[in-house]
Parts: C-alpha cells; sequence; structure tokens
C-alpha cells in the first residue's frame, strides 16, 4: 500500500475505527504487513482481515467507509478473493444501519453488531 492510497482513503475508513478496534498505526502497520487488506473504489474503501476460527475461515471486514453504493459494488470482489483464500463466511461489525442494508443481501444480525452471510 503507498502513502498515496492511504491519504486517498483514510477520511474514509478513520471514522469507522473505534478505540477498541484498534488506532490508526496499528492500522496501517497490519495493512503493510499484509495482515489485513485493503480495497479501493472510486469514493469508498475497505479493509479486510481472513480469520481461522473453529467453524472454518472467515473473511472478516474491519472497515468500511465512504460511499456507500460503491461500497457495495466493491463486495463482489471482495467476496470472489474471500473464497479464494478459502473463507467459507463474511462477517463485520459495525452500526445497526448496516442490517436494513445488508439484511436483503442475506446477512443476519448475530448478538449486537455481527453479522454473517449464510
Amino acid at each position: 500500500m503507498s502513502p498515496e492510497t492511504w491519504m486517498r482513503c483514510r477520511s474514509w475508513l478513520l471514522p469507522a475505527l473505534r478505540p477498541a478496534c484498534g488506532t490508526e498505526a496499528s492500522l496501517v502497520e497490519d495493512l503493510v504487513a499484509g495482515r489485513a487488506h485493503l480495497w479501493v473504489g472510486e469514493a469508498a474503501a475497505l479493509v479486510t482481515q481472513c480469520v481461522d476460527e473453529p467453524a472454518g475461515r472467515t473473511l472478516h471486514v474491519w472497515l468500511a467507509g465512504g460511499n456507500l453504493a460503491e461500497i457495495l459494488n466493491l463486495k463482489p470482489g471482495v467476496e470472489a478473493w474471500g473464497r479464494a483464500q478459502g473463507c467459507v463466511r463474511l462477517t463485520l461489525c459495525g452500526r445497526k444501519g448496516w442490517r436494513r442494508v445488508l439484511g436483503p443481501l442475506g446477512f443476519e444480525v448475530l448478538g449486537d453488531e455481527l453479522m454473517r452471510r449464510l
């Protein structure tokens, strides 16, 4: 990830970064080290991580920000990449408003914030 790419995406992603999820410095470190992956559109970006769990490998959307339509446009490519990495599900944490957007796309709410595509 180039510094220019990060600066382009920074204002979209930082509002979604909660203190419990890390800092800007730890996010950039994870991206540079390949522990997280940055997906960039024209007006939005996503950060994902592959997580090995007892029920199978999961692609976790750590952060998303920017234009909602653009975020949804990134979804098919991100999911295809996750399947190629052996992921069997997609999860994310986010505000409750994501329920309205992602519910019709096959996501379910688990607990307060976690959603899983089944």
